[in-house]
Protein backbone atom coordinates (compact mmCIF):
# COMPACT_ATOMS: atom_id res chain seq x y z
CA UNK A 1 0.00 0.00 0.00
CA UNK A 2 1.45 3.39 -0.93
CA UNK A 3 0.94 6.45 1.54
CA UNK A 4 -1.22 8.89 -0.33
CA UNK A 5 1.38 11.39 0.74
CA UNK A 6 4.82 11.04 2.56
CA UNK A 7 5.05 12.85 6.09
CA UNK A 8 7.24 15.99 5.95
CA UNK A 9 10.43 15.91 7.47
CA UNK A 10 9.55 17.77 11.13
CA UNK A 11 7.09 14.76 11.75
CA UNK A 12 9.40 11.63 10.56
CA UNK A 13 11.10 9.61 13.17
CA UNK A 14 14.22 7.37 13.29
CA UNK A 15 15.17 4.52 15.63
CA UNK A 16 16.50 6.28 18.39
CA UNK A 17 13.24 8.44 18.38
CA UNK A 18 10.83 8.46 21.25
CA UNK A 19 7.26 8.08 22.00
CA UNK A 20 4.94 8.14 24.76
CA UNK A 21 2.00 5.04 24.37
CA UNK A 22 1.17 2.36 26.43
CA UNK A 23 -2.45 0.25 25.46
CA UNK A 24 -4.21 -1.49 28.38
CA UNK A 25 -7.52 -3.54 29.47
CA UNK A 26 -8.59 -0.69 31.75
CA UNK A 27 -8.59 2.09 28.64
CA UNK A 28 -12.01 3.25 28.22
CA UNK A 29 -10.47 3.28 24.08
CA UNK A 30 -9.52 -0.26 24.35
CA UNK A 31 -10.80 -2.38 21.10
CA UNK A 32 -12.16 0.69 19.60
CA UNK A 33 -9.03 0.95 17.44
CA UNK A 34 -9.68 -2.18 15.97
CA UNK A 35 -12.70 -1.27 14.23
CA UNK A 36 -13.80 -0.20 10.52
CA UNK A 37 -10.31 0.12 9.03
CA UNK A 38 -9.04 -0.53 5.86
CA UNK A 39 -5.98 -2.80 7.00
CA UNK A 40 -4.15 -3.53 3.90
CA UNK A 41 -2.14 -7.30 4.92
CA UNK A 42 1.20 -8.26 3.29
CA UNK A 43 2.18 -11.46 2.09
CA UNK A 44 3.93 -12.53 5.38
CA UNK A 45 0.98 -11.23 7.05
CA UNK A 46 -1.12 -13.58 5.31
CA UNK A 47 1.64 -16.40 5.78
CA UNK A 48 1.55 -15.68 10.18
CA UNK A 49 -2.17 -15.47 10.41
CA UNK A 50 -3.19 -18.71 8.11
CA UNK A 51 -0.71 -20.52 10.28
CA UNK A 52 -2.40 -19.22 13.48
CA UNK A 53 -5.71 -20.36 12.48
CA UNK A 54 -4.48 -23.57 11.32
CA UNK A 55 -6.22 -23.19 8.23
CA UNK A 56 -4.92 -23.12 4.63
CA UNK A 57 -4.58 -20.23 2.50
CA UNK A 58 -7.27 -20.72 0.02
CA UNK A 59 -9.61 -20.85 3.28
CA UNK A 60 -8.01 -17.51 5.02
CA UNK A 61 -7.95 -15.82 1.68
CA UNK A 62 -11.96 -16.84 1.06
CA UNK A 63 -13.28 -16.18 4.76
CA UNK A 64 -11.00 -13.00 5.64
CA UNK A 65 -9.99 -11.01 3.14
CA UNK A 66 -11.17 -8.64 0.46
CA UNK A 67 -9.04 -7.73 -3.31
CA UNK A 68 -8.74 -4.94 -5.26
CA UNK A 69 -5.80 -3.16 -7.69
CA UNK A 70 -3.91 -0.52 -5.87
CA UNK A 71 -4.21 2.55 -8.49
CA UNK A 72 -0.30 3.88 -7.63
CA UNK A 73 1.29 0.35 -7.94
CA UNK A 74 -0.86 -1.35 -10.22
CA UNK A 75 -0.45 -4.95 -7.95
CA UNK A 76 -2.96 -6.31 -5.69
CA UNK A 77 -3.96 -5.50 -2.46
CA UNK A 78 -5.42 -8.09 -0.23
CA UNK A 79 -7.29 -6.62 2.64
CA UNK A 80 -8.86 -7.47 6.02
CA UNK A 81 -12.83 -8.08 5.84
CA UNK A 82 -14.25 -6.73 8.80
CA UNK A 83 -17.69 -7.90 10.52
CA UNK A 84 -21.12 -6.83 9.56
CA UNK A 85 -21.82 -5.25 12.71
CA UNK A 86 -22.37 -1.63 12.27
CA UNK A 87 -19.27 -0.93 13.98
CA UNK A 88 -17.35 -3.52 11.65
CA UNK A 89 -15.06 -4.77 14.15
CA UNK A 90 -11.81 -7.00 13.55
CA UNK A 91 -12.92 -10.37 13.07
CA UNK A 92 -10.18 -11.14 15.41
CA UNK A 93 -11.37 -9.16 17.95
CA UNK A 94 -13.17 -9.87 21.23
CA UNK A 95 -14.09 -8.57 24.49
CA UNK A 96 -10.48 -9.37 25.58
CA UNK A 97 -8.62 -8.58 23.06
CA UNK A 98 -7.49 -9.76 19.61
CA UNK A 99 -7.70 -13.55 19.69
CA UNK A 100 -4.82 -13.24 16.86
CA UNK A 101 -2.40 -11.72 19.11
CA UNK A 102 0.73 -13.69 18.55
CA UNK A 103 0.09 -13.47 14.78
CA UNK A 104 -1.33 -10.08 14.11
CA UNK A 105 -0.52 -7.92 11.17
CA UNK A 106 2.87 -5.70 10.80
CA UNK A 107 0.15 -2.53 11.04
CA UNK A 108 -1.58 -3.62 14.47
CA UNK A 109 2.38 -4.67 15.57
CA UNK A 110 3.22 -0.86 14.98
CA UNK A 111 0.51 1.26 16.02
CA UNK A 112 0.69 4.11 16.69
CA UNK A 113 3.24 3.90 14.38
CA UNK A 114 3.09 4.23 10.61
CA UNK A 115 5.82 3.32 8.36
CA UNK A 116 7.63 4.33 5.07
CA UNK A 117 10.00 2.98 3.03
CA UNK A 118 12.21 3.50 0.22
CA UNK A 119 15.57 3.47 -1.63
CA UNK A 120 17.80 5.92 -2.67
CA UNK A 121 19.78 5.77 -5.58
CA UNK A 122 23.40 5.71 -2.86
CA UNK A 123 22.30 2.81 -1.19
CA UNK A 124 21.28 -0.53 -2.34
CA UNK A 125 19.24 -1.46 1.10
CA UNK A 126 15.54 -0.08 1.63
CA UNK A 127 15.33 2.78 4.28
CA UNK A 128 12.60 3.10 6.34
CA UNK A 129 11.03 6.04 8.71
CA UNK A 130 8.37 6.00 11.18
CA UNK A 131 5.47 8.73 11.99
CA UNK A 132 2.94 9.14 14.43
CA UNK A 133 -0.47 8.05 13.25
CA UNK A 134 -3.35 10.73 13.70
CA UNK A 135 -5.60 8.75 16.56
CA UNK A 136 -7.26 11.71 18.48
CA UNK A 137 -9.47 9.02 20.06
CA UNK A 138 -6.54 7.01 21.44
CA UNK A 139 -6.07 6.84 25.17
CA UNK A 140 -2.58 4.95 25.22
CA UNK A 141 -1.10 8.04 23.56
CA UNK A 142 -1.42 9.54 27.66
CA UNK A 143 -0.15 6.95 29.46
CA UNK A 144 3.42 7.96 30.71
CA UNK A 145 5.24 5.18 29.17
CA UNK A 146 7.83 6.40 27.10
CA UNK A 147 9.44 4.11 24.07
CA UNK A 148 12.21 4.48 21.57
CA UNK A 149 11.12 3.26 18.11
CA UNK A 150 13.64 0.14 18.15
CA UNK A 151 12.72 -0.57 21.57
CA UNK A 152 8.85 -0.58 20.39
CA UNK A 153 9.51 -2.84 17.53
CA UNK A 154 11.75 -5.33 19.36
CA UNK A 155 8.69 -5.34 22.21
CA UNK A 156 6.02 -5.98 19.58
CA UNK A 157 8.24 -8.33 17.24
CA UNK A 158 8.11 -6.14 14.64
CA UNK A 159 11.40 -6.80 12.88
CA UNK A 160 10.78 -9.88 11.24
CA UNK A 161 7.96 -8.36 9.47
CA UNK A 162 9.72 -5.18 8.06
CA UNK A 163 12.27 -7.73 6.67
CA UNK A 164 9.79 -9.72 4.89
CA UNK A 165 7.92 -6.76 3.65
CA UNK A 166 10.77 -4.81 2.10
CA UNK A 167 11.50 -8.03 0.21
CA UNK A 168 8.16 -7.51 -1.16
CA UNK A 169 8.88 -3.99 -2.18
CA UNK A 170 11.89 -5.14 -4.37
CA UNK A 171 9.37 -6.72 -6.25
CA UNK A 172 6.73 -3.61 -6.51
CA UNK A 173 9.37 -0.91 -7.30
CA UNK A 174 11.52 -3.53 -9.43
CA UNK A 175 14.06 -1.27 -11.81
CA UNK A 176 13.09 -3.16 -14.79
CA UNK A 177 9.26 -2.68 -14.29
CA UNK A 178 7.09 0.06 -16.46
CA UNK A 179 4.99 1.67 -13.92
CA UNK A 180 3.03 3.36 -16.50
CA UNK A 181 2.03 -0.33 -17.70
CA UNK A 182 -0.43 -2.26 -15.02
CA UNK A 183 0.31 -5.98 -14.63
CA UNK A 184 -2.09 -8.03 -16.91
CA UNK A 185 -3.99 -10.72 -15.86
CA UNK A 186 -1.37 -13.71 -15.65
CA UNK A 187 1.03 -11.47 -13.81
CA UNK A 188 -1.56 -10.85 -11.29
CA UNK A 189 -2.62 -14.27 -11.00
CA UNK A 190 1.21 -14.89 -10.29
CA UNK A 191 1.58 -12.56 -7.54
CA UNK A 192 -1.62 -13.77 -5.93
CA UNK A 193 -0.22 -17.62 -6.01
CA UNK A 194 3.34 -16.75 -5.27
CA UNK A 195 2.60 -14.28 -2.32
CA UNK A 196 -0.41 -15.02 -0.51
CA UNK A 197 -2.19 -18.45 -1.77
CA UNK A 198 1.38 -20.33 -0.45
CA UNK A 199 -0.28 -23.60 -0.58
CA UNK A 200 -1.58 -23.65 -4.18
CA UNK A 201 1.91 -22.26 -5.26
CA UNK A 202 3.81 -25.27 -3.18
CA UNK A 203 1.97 -27.93 -5.62
CA UNK A 204 3.16 -25.34 -8.29
CA UNK A 205 6.28 -25.61 -7.46
CA UNK A 206 6.16 -29.12 -7.34
CA UNK A 207 3.92 -30.73 -9.62
CA UNK A 208 5.37 -28.86 -12.65
CA UNK A 209 8.36 -28.64 -14.23
CA UNK A 210 9.59 -25.46 -12.37
CA UNK A 211 11.92 -26.93 -9.73
CA UNK A 212 14.16 -27.83 -13.15
CA UNK A 213 13.53 -24.71 -14.57
CA UNK A 214 14.49 -22.43 -11.77
CA UNK A 215 17.27 -24.37 -10.77
CA UNK A 216 15.99 -24.60 -7.35
CA UNK A 217 18.79 -25.92 -4.38
CA UNK A 218 18.69 -29.31 -2.81
CA UNK A 219 18.41 -27.57 0.55
CA UNK A 220 15.66 -25.30 -0.86
CA UNK A 221 13.92 -28.01 -1.98
CA UNK A 222 13.86 -29.87 1.35
CA UNK A 223 12.59 -26.60 2.94
CA UNK A 224 9.91 -25.66 1.49
CA UNK A 225 7.81 -28.74 1.23
CA UNK A 226 7.16 -27.86 5.13
CA UNK A 227 8.20 -24.31 5.63
CA UNK A 228 6.04 -21.41 4.32
CA UNK A 229 8.61 -18.64 4.96
CA UNK A 230 11.31 -20.56 2.99
CA UNK A 231 8.61 -20.66 0.51
CA UNK A 232 7.49 -16.85 0.28
CA UNK A 233 11.03 -16.27 0.09
CA UNK A 234 11.23 -18.31 -2.63
CA UNK A 235 8.00 -16.86 -4.41
CA UNK A 236 9.38 -13.80 -4.31
CA UNK A 237 12.64 -14.42 -5.90
CA UNK A 238 10.52 -16.19 -8.40
CA UNK A 239 8.47 -12.60 -8.98
CA UNK A 240 11.59 -10.71 -9.33
CA UNK A 241 12.80 -13.13 -12.22
CA UNK A 242 9.53 -14.28 -14.24
CA UNK A 243 7.34 -10.95 -14.38
CA UNK A 244 10.27 -8.05 -15.56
Amino acid sequence: MLLQSVPPPEKRLQLTDTFIFLCHKDLSCFNTCCRNKHLPLTPYDVLRLKMGLNISSDEFLTQYTVYRLDPDSGFPVVSLSMGDAPTKPCPFVSRDGCTVYDHRPAACRLYPLGRASGKSSEKAEWEGFFFMLSAPGCLGKREMREWKIVEWLEDQGTLPYIKKNDRMLEVVFHPRRDRKKPLDERQLQKVMVSCYNLDVFRQFVFETKFLDVYAVDEETISRISDDDQVLLDLGLAYLKKSLF
